[in-house]
């Protein structure tokens, strides 16, 4: 069985068990939750303050036009290739 079959295979047996109920949906956390449940976490602590500075809109952390800001070089959803 090929690496491709065996991932479509489990895919689909995913799928099967969120429509019986067996697994519950994944729930997608916004960069606060995830600082808050990863309190150690340097990466996760940025993306937060970041996030809550720009208002809680991740394409305003990304056209951030604070350069004085010590996190601006590391602000997250950035396009590397531009700064």
């Amino acid at each position: 069985m090929t690496v491709n079959l065996k991932l479509r295979q489990g895919l689909k047996e995913y799928r099967h068990k969120l429509e019986l109920g067996l697994i519950e949906t994944p729930q997608k956390l916004d960069p606060i939750e995830k600082a808050k449940q990863n309190p150690r976490s340097l990466r996760f602590a940025i993306n937060a303050k970041c996030f809550e500075c720009s208002g809680f809109e991740r394409p305003e952390v990304k056209n951030c036009e604070f350069h004085d800001c010590p996190l601006h070089r590391h602000r997250p959803w950035q396009n590397k290739a531009s700064v």
